[in-house]
């Protein structure tokens, strides 16, 4: 499984959203590509701890073995519910959400390896290694999304 804390994975995914064109269509769901750019915008502020999202009360999510099986095993599904909190909006323009996208992505990469993270809305306690996996899981899954 990749991690954005691995340097080649992150790398990877950095390339891919350097070549995403702002006309890229989607495959499914209802995002655009803006849109889905700050939807990860602010995941990656939320795995940084500077966004905080009330948790959706699904603690099956939150317990072995299915917790595992959804950040390691099974691929996140196609018009999975979003968080309210990262739903995007219409005011942000596609160069600068990228550009954010990136900024952070990179600081997580280089931030702390060890020890917890924040809490995630679905997958309650994460460590920073899930939280690792989880970025760079969801950030693939929306990338594929929009054909990169």
């Amino acid at each position: 499984m990749g991690s954005i804390l691995n340097e080649s994975d992150r790398a990877a995914i950095t390339e891919r959203l350097r070549a995403l064109p702002a006309s890229a269509t989607r495959q499914w769901g209802s995002m655009d590509v803006t849109g889905m750019l700050q939807h990860l915008r602010l995941a990656a502020q939320m795995a940084l701890g500077e966004l905080s999202l009330p948790s959706a009360n699904k603690r099956a999510f939150q317990m072995f073995p299915l917790k595992h099986l959804a950040l390691y095993v099974i691929p996140f599904p196609k018009g999975a519910p979003t968080a309210g909190g990262l739903k995007p909006d219409a005011s942000s323009a596609f160069e600068e959400e990228r550009a954010a996208l990136l900024e952070l992505l990179a600081r997580i990469g280089i931030g702390p390896r060890e020890g917890d993270g924040p809490e995630h809305p679905l997958f309650g306690p994460l460590n920073r290694r899930e939280w690792g996996v989880v970025t760079y899981k969801h950030t693939d899954h929306h990338l594929k999304q929009f054909g990169a």
